[in-house]
């Protein structure tokens, strides 16, 4: 199943009142004005249900420290640049988005995206397709 946006505690509120008054999932959706299937509302409610609360769950583990639109830009800047260091890279991110990150995160994003990195004798790591 996709996942996207969280909708909001008030919104989720609003539609376990008006699924308590009878209304349809359709109706709910019209009288919430929002971008959102039935669905949404059924699963919304559903959960409602079988926890007893309208409250996200909880996620383990920590989040990422960058998006999918960072690590497709350090991708793109490793392709027009094969021979760039991943301590370039990371400063590079740093100024463009304001995110500290370590090296070896870059290293590993890369590693992701199937670029290997290789050792050279000043100690700067490389990247190569």
């Amino acid at each position: 199943m996709r996942q996207g946006k969280e909708s909001s505690l008030e919104l989720r509120n609003l539609i376990v009142k008006l699924k308590g008054e009878k209304k349809s999932y359709s109706e709910i959706v019209k009288n919430c004005k929002k971008n959102f299937g039935h669905t949404t509302v059924q699963t919304i409610y559903r959960s409602y249900v079988m926890r007893g609360n309208v409250f996200n769950k909880f996620r383990c583990g920590r989040p990422h420290k960058l998006n999918n639109r960072d690590a497709r830009a350090i991708e793109r800047k490793v392709k027009k640049n094969p021979k760039i260091s991943a301590l370039k890279l990371a400063d590079q991110i740093a100024t463009a988005s304001g995110k500290k990150v370590h090296p070896e995160t870059v290293c590993r994003i890369l590693r992701s995206g199937g670029y290997t990195m290789r050792e050279f004798p000043e100690g700067n790591r490389s990247s190569h397709l």
